[in-house]
């Protein structure tokens, strides 16, 4: 018998240990009932902990330290670059075959199946089409050719989709370990230092990106074929701006909050007109008493 079960884990900046977070692991508790373990990696493992006990959040979870994954030369990168050689090397501490990595700022809005997740025993490779080459297009088909490059390849079955971000992202076991090895065999001992060093987090956005290497490693690289959905419209809402807030209705499975300001009184009120039980979730958290707050 298949466990069906799925692990997932999360990457946790310490300036994201507020409300927003205890409202995205609610949501993950209460909408994903194929859930296993859940591991949380974080450069402050006690202020999370802390913060986890006090709002009785995810008891089983296992808490660890960026430095428990990454050597010494990668700790000295940006936090950015080190969250995303954390979710390239997740095959180390989920345990299932297929995994999840849940951002700090993400909401699951309404239940996540499986089969929202896992086709044909593989993760569905989600990408968002776009109906205009737009600003944020723009920026991920030059991302889409960086990577490409880093991989050595042209990026002839990728560049149909080009935009492969996804905040509830899956990833397959086999594969993960896979495109660490063909890194490794490219770079050596200590690729993603040799790949990133000198980067800038704010700066050099396009150089770089962990699902983006994944998604051209598995169809460009491996010639897989894993089912491809497009996630933009029902299954996932990526949400920019505050212009962006006020035109979405927020009827979406997933919702990425991409700045951390938002009011959370405006998403309960548009969530009690589509989703009740989602504005719910955000009624029963500090983050609805706590208001916009600039960050």
């Amino acid at each position: 018998m298949i466990d069906s079960r799925i692990d997932a884990f999360m990457c946790v900046h310490s300036r994201d240990i507020e409300y927003l977070l205890e409202a995205s692991l609610r949501s993950y508790q209460q909408h994903f009932p194929d859930k296993g373990n859940l591991t949380m990696v974080t450069d402050n493992p006690a202020a999370l902990r802390a913060f986890l006990d006090a709002k009785g959040l995810v008891p089983g979870a296992a808490v660890t330290g960026d430095n428990d994954w990454l050597s010494a030369s990668e700790l000295e990168l940006p936090g950015w670059f080190r969250q995303q050689i954390i979710k390239l090397r997740a095959f180390e501490f989920c345990r299932t075959e297929h995994f999840c990595n849940l951002g700090a700022d993400t909401l699951l809005l309404r239940p996540i199946a499986t089969t929202d997740l896992i086709d044909r025993r593989e993760p569905v490779l989600y990408y968002s089409s776009h109906r205009l080459p737009d600003l944020h297009y723009r920026f991920e088909k030059k991302r889409l050719r960086n990577v490409a490059k880093i991989l050595g390849v042209e990026p002839a079955r990728s560049f149909r989709y080009v935009d492969f971000i996804n905040d509830f992202f899956c990833f397959k076991r086999e594969w993960l370990i896979a495109l660490n090895d063909y890194i490794a065999s490219r770079y050596g001992s200590k690729p993603y230092v040799e790949l990133l060093k000198g980067l800038s987090a704010s700066k050099d956005q396009t150089r770089f990106g962990e699902w983006t290497l994944y998604s051209v490693f598995l169809l460009d690289v491996m010639h897989q074929s894993p089912t491809m959905r497009d996630a933009r419209g029902a299954y996932l809402t990526q949400i920019h701006s505050r212009l962006g807030l006020t035109l979405s209705r927020l009827d979406s499975k997933i919702v990425h909050l991409v700045q951390k300001s938002f009011d959370p009184n405006v998403i309960r009120q548009k969530l009690m007109k589509v989703n009740p039980g989602a504005a719910q979730i955000i009624g029963a958290t500090a983050w609805a008493d706590a208001g916009a707050r600039p960050r």
